[in-house]
């Protein structure tokens, strides 16, 4: 995860995500608030646990495995 920019006037360059689905190729910008409240792992988590508060009670989720971090190429 990248940290906030020591000199706050100045802004990181965003990472940028490619990924190619079919013949279409996807880039997604990703941009971090230097004067959030929380980290990245924490709005995560509290993510999850908001929709596995809102899911029915019959609906089980799978655990999240690291391969798919792997599969990600940020350039």
């Amino acid at each position: 995860m990248r940290t906030a920019p020591k000199n706050p006037t100045t802004t990181p360059e965003p990472l940028v995500i490619r990924r190619q689905i079919g013949s279409t190729l996807y880039k997604v910008g990703i941009h971090f608030n230097p004067h959030a409240k929380e980290t990245l792992d924490e709005k995560i988590r509290r993510l999850l646990k908001n929709d596995l508060k809102s899911a029915p009670e019959n609906v089980t989720m799978k655990p999240l495995q690291a391969s798919w971090l792997s599969e990600r190429k940020i350039i």
